[in-house]
């Protein structure tokens, strides 16, 4: 698991109107779609946004087209990342203007286009294939950072525009695996998104509110009409985007929509129909001698009479992390709505030699205990546990489960890539990282030594210590190899044990916000079947 603290946004381009609407491609009704004159023709409409499509030359200029290829729009042929920009500036943008208009149009460069908008209208750059460091290094020079909205097409390129420019709004539409409010809210706890496009579900519509996120919604198309318009400002969004921008502009002001009723509506999220479950959290308690090695955060919902609780141990290589990286929006599913309490728990760090392999065991122990003796007095079920962990958290769940939890207490654990063979050559000779800290843990060099497999869940794991266990693995990890995940789970499967392997071939350690989700719901799946909170 990842810390994901609540997001803080990046600020909106500045308009006059509270309500947004977005010229699509520009106001192309009467001139050719991603031309100057589009653009032009859409600060006329008094429209706030022009979207425009950013694609590379071959020889590395950014210019205008939605298109891979320069086919539909002009009398040439290629795609565009196959032309230079003399070749693209030769072609001639014909059959798309509108009627009796026989001027000669042609695909302009990103620096024409920032000329043009700079002061009159914002842009919704729609990052079709282009450099992020080359396009903001033009918008900087170009003084429009504050006029520019990013929509983002693939995932990857979140990052990119994260490294490049980190206060650049960004915009994306919602990925296809996200299907309840529940998976959307922890998906906007793992991201910085200012704005999303395709949220039609009114609890989602809800938790973007609450979270800050605009919705600007498509209404563009052939069937454009008032309907649409109608059917999309009766949602309580934020904007639209629209291939009339001069129609849907009077239409709004006609209607007293553009600066009244459509606007963004504050308020307690209540209202709109969605409320966010309630829990308290105590923190920073303490369960044994070590200072803040030995402080828990408890999450406790407003009910919790003969209540479940689930342990998650923090990653970190032994040696860093902290109980404060579990993720809000999953404390929110698992606490204030399903009614498990949640504890995070520190433990003793590995530092200069001290606190080696096996205090860490001796820590989760500590917390076990302090939670049974206390059950009885605060009405929570102290008999059983759920372990969870991140990496070597996940370890350590695993580790304390099989080998050490002499009272039989723990009923499941999950397995957020961690590591289970210490002795693999996985995770030792053939990876010098993960092996410096294993040394680290453990105090010895040998991989055979003894201690290497008394300490690998791998090895301690027998028909009768084993339990129900779900495992997560990135494909990619470059520090647990997934491998560790796959033994595991073909052993727990060779003793009869109920497991759970997901794998994702792309991902590496730790998840990104689209996988994470995918994580998020099928962890619950796994608990609502060997854990019930009721």
């Amino acid at each position: 698991m990842t810390s994901k603290a609540q997001q803080v946004h990046s600020p909106l381009p500045q308009t006059n109107d509270s309500f947004i609407v977005i010229a699509h491609r520009g106001n192309h009704v009467n001139v050719p779609e991603n031309t100057l004159a589009s653009l032009k023709e859409a600060i006329k409409s008094g429209a706030d946004y022009a979207e425009i499509d950013l694609r590379t030359t071959k020889d590395g200029y950014l210019v205008l087209s939605h298109d891979a290829s320069v086919d539909r729009m002009t009398d040439g042929k290629g795609n565009v990342k196959d032309l230079t920009l003399d070749e693209i500036k030769k072609l001639k943008i014909v059959g798309h203007a509108g009627p009796g208009n026989h001027k000669v149009y042609r695909i302009p460069e990103f620096k024409e286009v920032l000329s043009v908008c700079k002061k009159h209208i914002n842009i919704y750059l729609d990052f079709k294939e282009a450099d992020p460091e080359e396009t903001y290094r033009q918008i900087k020079a170009a003084g429009m950072e504050k006029q520019v909205v990013v929509y983002l097409n693939k995932p990857a390129q979140y990052k990119q525009w994260k490294d490049a420019a980190p206060a650049m709004p960004l915009m994306a539409s919602l990925p296809d695996g996200i299907r309840t409010a529940e998976q959307f809210g922890f998906f906007l706890g793992q991201v910085q998104i200012e704005v999303l496009d395709n949220v039609h579900d009114t609890a989602m519509l809800a938790i973007a509110r609450q979270k800050g996120v605009a919705v600007w919604l498509d209404v563009e198309g052939a069937n454009e009409d008032t309907i649409l318009w109608e059917q999309a400002l009766h949602k309580n969004i934020q904007g639209v985007q629209t291939d009339h921008p001069e129609a849907l502009t009077a239409y709004l002001n006609q209607s007293n929509q553009r600066n009244g009723g459509a606007a963004y509506k504050a308020g307690p999220i209540a209202e709109q129909g969605y409320t966010l479950p309630s829990y308290r959290k105590l923190s920073d308690v303490s369960y044994g001698s070590d200072g803040k090695d030995n402080l828990l955060d408890a999450y406790i919902p407003s009910e919790y009479d003969h209540a479940k609780v689930i342990v998650y141990i923090h990653g970190g290589g032994w040696t860093g992390g902290d109980k404060g990286e579990f993720p809000a929006e999953l404390i929110e599913e698992l606490v204030g709505k399903r009614k498990y309490i949640l504890v995070s728990m520190n433990y003793r760090l590995v530092k200069d030699g001290k606190n080696i392999f096996p205090s860490q065991m001796e820590d989760v122990s500590r917390v076990l205990s302090l939670l049974s003796k206390n059950a009885k007095k605060y009405h929570y079920n102290g008999n059983e546990y759920a372990l969870m962990g991140g990496s070597a958290g996940a370890y350590m769940a695993m580790l304390y489960a099989y080998g050490y939890d002499t009272a039989r207490q723990v009923r499941t654990v999950v397995d957020f890539w961690g590591p289970t063979d210490l002795s693999d050559k996985a995770v030792r000779s053939e990876n010098k990282d993960a092996d410096s800290k294993v040394v680290n843990l453990l105090g010895v060099t040998d991989p055979q030594a003894k201690v290497c497999l008394d300490a690998s869940p791998y090895y301690r794991i027998t028909k009768e210590t084993g339990v129900p266990t779900i495992l997560f693995h990135g494909g990619e990890d470059p520090l647990v190899h997934f491998s560790q995940a796959e033994k595991m789970y073909k052993k727990l499967l060779s003793l009869g044990i109920p497991a759970q392997y997901e794998f994702y071939p792309h991902e590496k350690h730790g998840m990104s916000p689209v996988a994470a989700v995918d994580v998020f719901t099928k962890t619950l799946a796994w608990l609502d079947k060997y854990y019930p909170s009721k």
